[in-house]
């Protein structure tokens, strides 16, 4: 959407668009390139954020299938 103003949208709403998409890359930038270094500098892993699933569950069998 904001590529499209950016293009199609005239010299009223360029410097706005500009403004947004400059901030949609910084905010990709800063979700996956500083938070995942900040989850590894931590030892954040796999194992950390998938909770187990107990195999005498019952309510685990019943989602299985």
């Amino acid at each position: 959407m904001v590529i499209s103003m950016l293009i199609f949208g005239g010299p009223t709403l360029h410097y706005f668009a500009l403004a947004l998409t400059i901030g949609i890359w910084f905010g990709i930038y800063s979700s996956v390139f500083v938070a995942a270094a900040i989850a590894m500098w931590l030892g954040v892993k796999r194992e950390d954020l998938v909770k187990p699933v107990k195999k005498d569950d019952p309510a685990a069998e019943i989602e299985e299938g």
